[in-house]
């Protein structure tokens, strides 16, 4: 069986590829947005539509919290704190508390981001800056392991 193209406007079943998200749900939420007592909203948005759109074809939640948690490790660890007041100190410790936290739970994977790879890129300059052997333990691995 052939898949349906311009040519062949006809599709069988399991002639070609699928790529439709199945969510099980996702056809009961949308049909109904009262069953009997319960609402279902699982967004509260002024544009629902548009906010479904951003998490289905941009970016999920975790995605996006993902990326505002990278964007504030990196912006704070450039920060200078000697100003902030004991409560600010605390939001900040419990914020990179949080940050670790998440980072257990994903297994410690971090994502090869633009700004995760530019942060590790800081790190490596500053480790030859003060530690000069283990930069250059560094330095043979990754040559190992990524060759030209």
């Amino acid at each position: 069986m052939t898949p349906c193209t311009s040519a062949n406007p006809f599709s069988f079943p399991f002639s070609g590829d699928v790529t439709q998200a199945i969510n099980p749900w996702s056809w009961w939420l949308r049909l109904m947005s009262q069953i009997g007592f319960v609402n279902i909203n699982l967004t509260k948005s002024s544009d629902p539509a548009l906010e479904r759109r951003i998490t289905e074809e941009v970016a999920g939640y975790g995605r996006q919290l993902g990326r505002v948690i990278e964007l504030l490790e990196a912006l704070l660890t450039h920060t200078d704190k000697q100003a902030w007041s004991d409560g600010e100190k605390k939001a900040l410790d419990d914020f990179l508390e949080l940050a670790a936290e998440i980072a257990a739970v994903k297994g410690g994977y971090t994502a090869p981001t633009k700004s995760n790879i530019d942060r590790f890129i800081e790190g490596i300059r500053r480790m030859k800056e003060s530690d000069v052997q283990k930069y250059g333990e560094v330095i043979q691995r990754l040559r190992k392991e990524l060759p030209a």
